[in-house]
């Protein structure tokens, strides 16, 4: 069994040690235990925590990518996180910059390139629906459309469901998903 199998199993499985096994193996993930998250959007604590929580929430029998999305979509906090001077926690560019970790990583597991670059898209716009500010659906433009139709979006809108869901106490996450959940399946049906 391959590295990259014998991984997804882990996650799959999440039998007792799994989290330091899985650090043993990506060692960037060691970094993400210590790294603050905003308390009013996070809180189940530090990004470690969240992470977990996340991949705890994914189906046993979900598409495998959803696991690696879950594991890797907050790869680039540590390395971005901020606290300013009033106390508040940013971490700005922290999907792009996840989403080339997660490129690294991935590679070095030797995962095929489609998996790869499909793994990074949802990385990288994992927090989308923050920009978007949608209201209603008669505001979306042409290109957001045309985002929704990505084949990659389904993948994205699933994680969005697991993110929220492991950001406790943000109902706004929850909420975002139900409204962009509508709005994918009127642009695919």
């Amino acid at each position: 069994m391959s590295l990259l199998n014998e991984l997804e199993k882990e996650l799959r499985l999440r039998e007792t040690g799994w989290w330091g096994r899985l650090s043993e193996t990506i060692p960037e993930l060691a970094l993400l235990s210590g790294t603050l998250q905003p308390p009013e959007y996070h809180g189940e604590g530090d990004v470690a925590v969240h992470t977990r929580l996340a991949i705890e929430l994914c189906p046993a029998d979900c598409d495998p990518d959803l696991l690696w999305v879950a594991l890797l979509h907050d790869i680039g906090k540590p390395a971005t996180t901020e606290k300013n001077a009033q106390g508040r926690i940013t971490a700005h560019g922290h999907a792009n910059l996840g989403a080339d970790m997660a490129g690294g990583i991935l590679a070095r597991l030797e995962m095929p390139t489609q998996r790869i670059a499909r793994i990074r898209w949802v990385i990288r716009h994992h927090i989308f629906h923050h920009s978007w500010q949608l209201q209603k659906a008669e505001d979306l433009s042409k290109r957001q459309r045309a985002y929704l139709v990505d084949p990659n979006f389904s993948l994205l809108l699933e994680f969005l469901r697991i993110d929220s869901l492991a950001s406790q106490d943000n109902p706004a996450g929850m909420q975002a998903y139900e409204f962009y959940k509508k709005l994918y399946h009127a642009e695919t049906t």
